[in-house]
């Protein structure tokens, strides 16, 4: 039996889920996935930023606190590879080591990018 790293195994997972915006879309409209959307991009930073500074003092409670949040609010708007590398982090934070934790935020920090392009382009879509 081979044992498939995480990390490799996430890289083949799709990075986004069309249909998790197309459920929030029925679900309320557009002018609902439009302000989700926005949210969602404004908010990222900040978890990012308060996981981060989590990193840098030790504090594996607020890494995980932050992460947790990405996790779920990722996940509705259909981020799915970001979803997946904030839980592979929140993990490890409830583990009470920083083992790991820098690349994992270095991925979610490279993945943010790709996902706001994504979202924006929904969010233009959404436009009358």
């Amino acid at each position: 039996m081979t044992i498939v790293p995480e990390a490799a195994a996430d890289d083949e997972l799709p990075a986004t889920d069309d249909a998790s915006l197309d459920r929030l879309r029925r679900f309320g409209g557009g002018k609902l996935l439009t302000e989700m959307i926005t949210l969602f991009l404004a908010s990222v930073p900040e978890r990012l930023g308060a996981a981060r500074n989590g990193l840098a003092s030790g504090d594996v409670a607020a890494i995980e606190m932050a992460l947790h949040s990405l996790k779920s609010s990722s996940a509705q708007l259909g981020a799915m590879r970001m979803q997946r590398l904030s839980e592979r982090g929140e993990r490890q934070a409830r583990t009470g080591s920083l083992d790991g934790i820098a690349p994992i935020m270095d991925d979610l920090e490279a993945e943010f990018p790709r996902i706001q392009h994504w979202l924006d382009r929904a969010r233009t879509a959404e436009v009358p």
